[in-house]
């Protein structure tokens, strides 16, 4: 991604590989290429097909053809001036040092996940507001309720009960032509309108059911996009958990809280593992601070309600600014401490 224009090429960058369909004038018709994090790696490729791409492409030729004169629908295709005109001129970008390609022989390029990495983590050095879209980055319709086929050109295979999907009338069989005025060719088309949408907010679209069309509006809840697992939301993860957190935790279930004399819904993380000392100067002090595997929080600056993993995280990255302390409380066996954890 050394040197790639990010005003025109913002995508999802945890991907294996990604596809744009466009114009000589810049014009996007499309995007292709989609992975849920949660998926195991044997069904990485549920999400995209050579039939499916294939679709999309015809789509794409359709909307060619057209042109300009479907100009205006495909405005919102290109999403706002990025933060930095290439991604090596992110100013997080500078510790590590990319180079291009040919002078290291691709040992110190930039990878695509790179990409939203600096971009975050420039926000964070620079005291900007963390917007959950930088955290939960390009969520997939799933977390709606709502899936689509990686077979077919944005088809509904099922819309799941109770959920925003089902609420707004989708049905399996569906298949979506346009969100927010824009033509939609793939899941990655979808995603890219949820990515760039307010929150909360609402999203219309257009789908066309038994040969005859039908508008529904989606609505986009505070909060919809957390539902995804923090630490699989971004190539980051395993870093913010070393380097914000500096341990891995999992939140107890009710049985466990209550051995502990917990209510349901109190805050129990335990400590699964500490992360190791190898980068000295950035991480933060969980070991230095006395914590130990299996001692289990039950208190984060004077929060005590339940919180996931995710939330906890989040919460360090978001809320918590440059050079703060976090105060928390654990338990060890029948031993209660107080202790501060120092943030990078």
């Amino acid at each position: 991604m050394y040197g790639v224009d990010l005003s025109l090429f913002q995508f999802h960058g945890q991907l294996t590989w990604a596809a744009f369909f466009l114009n000589a004038d810049r014009t996007i018709y499309g995007r292709y290429g989609s992975r849920s994090p949660h998926r195991g790696m044997k069904d990485n490729d549920k999400d995209i097909s050579p039939e499916g791409f294939k679709k999309a492409l015809e789509g794409a030729l359709e909307l060619h053809q057209a042109y300009p004169a479907n100009k205006s629908a495909l405005a919102g295709k290109t999403g706002p001036a990025p933060g930095a005109k290439t991604p090596e001129q992110y100013p997080a970008a500078a510790s590590f040092n990319p180079q291009p390609a040919e002078k290291t022989g691709g040992k110190g390029c930039i990878h695509c996940h790179q990409t939203q990495d600096f971009e975050l983590m420039s926000a964070k050095r620079a005291g900007q507001p963390i917007a959950d879209r930088l955290v939960w980055t390009y969520p997939m319709p799933d977390l709606l309720g709502l899936s689509l086929d990686g077979r077919e050109r944005a088809t509904v295979t099922a819309a799941a009960a109770g959920s925003a999907a089902e609420k707004a009338g989708f049905k399996a069989g569906d298949r979506i032509l346009t969100m927010e005025g824009q033509p939609i060719l793939s899941i990655a088309d979808v995603q890219w309108v949820l990515h760039t949408s307010k929150e909360p907010g609402a999203v219309k679209a257009e789908i066309e059911r038994g040969g005859k069309k039908t508008e529904f509006t989606l609505t986009l809840a505070e909060g919809w996009r957390r539902k995804l697992p923090f630490a699989e939301s971004l190539s980051i993860g395993w870093v913010t958990r070393q380097q914000v957190a500096g341990m891995r935790c999992d939140a107890l279930p009710p049985a466990e809280k209550e051995k502990l004399g917990l209510a349901a819904d109190a805050l129990a993380l335990k400590v699964m593992d500490l992360s190791p000392d190898f980068v000295k100067d950035r991480n933060p002090s969980a070991k230095k601070i006395g914590l130990q595997k299996n001692d289990v929080l039950v208190e984060v600056d004077g929060r005590k309600t339940a919180m996931s993993e995710s939330e906890f995280l989040a919460y360090l990255l978001q809320k918590k600014g440059k050079g703060e302390k976090a105060e928390l409380v654990y338990r060890r066996g029948e031993k209660t401490e107080k202790v501060q954890l120092d943030l990078p």
